[in-house]
């Protein structure tokens, strides 16, 4: 499943300059629920590119090839968990939002993503719990592919 991407646009179909295209990075050991979930990203969000990895070590080779808007981890995952990955994404890409997702999450380190200012969300999802806080660190004001986006994704919120 990695690097898989789901979009609306050919499969080959460059992100042009000028356009609003967002890229979303799910990284989840857990090929069922990416599959799924990303799926519901792209039914409901224009303009969107939806990129998948199995663990940490594999969203950062993706990140490091490619401007990604936001990043959805799990914590538990083979090779490189979330931690490690959120580590990783504060020293190299600290303008990028992440997400955390998982089943098995202790409170402390979710006071403690949340009063950085990260989202935590238990599994299962309530998608659109999840949808709303997407677009809400998605409209924060920055150009597509730097980060964040310009305007809200997903109609509705």
């Amino acid at each position: 499943m990695a690097s898989e991407k789901i979009s609306r646009a050919a499969p080959d179909a460059p992100a042009l300059a000028g356009k609003n295209t967002r890229t979303i990075l799910i990284v989840d050991d857990d090929n069922a629920f990416v599959a799924a979930f990303a799926e519901g990203l792209r039914l409901i969000g224009e303009e969107l590119n939806v990129y998948t990895a199995e663990n940490g070590e594999q969203a950062v080779a993706i990140v490091r090839s490619m401007p990604v808007d936001l990043v959805i981890t799990d914590l538990r995952m083979p090779v490189m968990g979330g931690h490690e990955l959120l580590l990783w994404m504060a020293e190299h890409h600290r303008a990028v939002p992440v997400i955390v997702m998982s089943a098995h999450a202790d409170i402390g380190a979710v006071r403690e993503l949340e009063a950085q200012g990260g989202s935590f969300f238990d599994k299962p999802l309530d998608f659109n719990n999840i949808v709303a806080t997407v677009n809400s660190l998605l409209a924060k004001g920055r150009n597509p592919g730097s980060g964040a986006v310009r305007r809200p994704l997903i109609p509705g919120s």
